[in-house]
């Protein structure tokens, strides 16, 4: 008889610390969609977050990309994903006055926002990544190319658009923490958003590997 009040006390304990998780405002976090390099934080209504009263939170995060996480850090909470995994992942934060960060640890420099909470003043936001645009090509005949004015450029993100013309050679594009190619037996045009580090690039064809060229980006 003891044994089943005792089970009965942790089966009710257990619900009401359930309901109370269920009872925290909700915060979604969102990252990667698409392997895009996207990151967001928004409310239960789907408005982006500026501005949080202090309190606790459950914070779900929808990781949808192999190659991102989600990181929230500030006082009194540090949590993240892991980069490598892929998914849904809830946590129960409570947040302070004060200033917190969200990012994606490899890729902070271009995805990250912030908010505040309590009396901290809310930031103004954060601008828009600038997007640099390329123009690449392979073919016709033994020619590769990209945009003259590439060599040079600060790191960032770059959006390359390569146009294929070429069925014996392809477009490999390869530097710090990059590796993207066309076919080489097909054609056509693709497009790429990258995020270039300082180092050297190298474009090549993979079937001729003396046509190629390079670029050097500046940290």
């Amino acid at each position: 008889m003891r044994r089943l009040l005792l089970l009965a006390a942790v089966a009710v304990l257990g619900g009401t610390a359930g309901a109370a998780r269920a009872d925290n405002p909700q915060l979604i976090g969102t990252v990667g969609t698409g392997d895009a390099f996207s990151i967001g934080l928004s409310d239960a209504n789907g408005s982006p977050v500026h501005h949080l009263d202090p309190g606790t939170y459950t914070l779900l995060v929808h990781d949808r990309s192999a190659l991102h996480n989600f990181h929230l850090a500030g006082p009194g909470v540090d949590v993240a994903t892991d980069i490598e995994g892929i998914g849904d992942q809830t946590f129960t934060i409570t947040l302070s006055d004060g200033t917190y960060t969200f990012q994606c640890d490899p890729h902070s420099n271009v995805m990250s926002g912030v908010f505040t909470v309590g009396t901290v003043t809310a930031p103004a936001p954060a601008p828009t990544a600038q997007v640099t645009k390329v123009a690449g090509s392979v073919g016709p005949g033994k020619k590769i190319s990209v945009s003259s004015t590439l060599s040079g450029s600060s790191a960032g993100v770059f959006q390359f658009t390569i146009a294929d013309k070429s069925k014996t050679d392809n477009f490999h594009l390869t530097g710090p923490g990059v590796s993207k190619k066309t076919g080489v037996a097909t054609t056509g045009k693709v497009t790429w958003k990258l995020t270039l580090k300082r180092g050297t690039y190298t474009y090549r064809s993979d079937a001729h590997p003396t046509l190629r060229g390079s670029f050097t980006i500046s940290g």
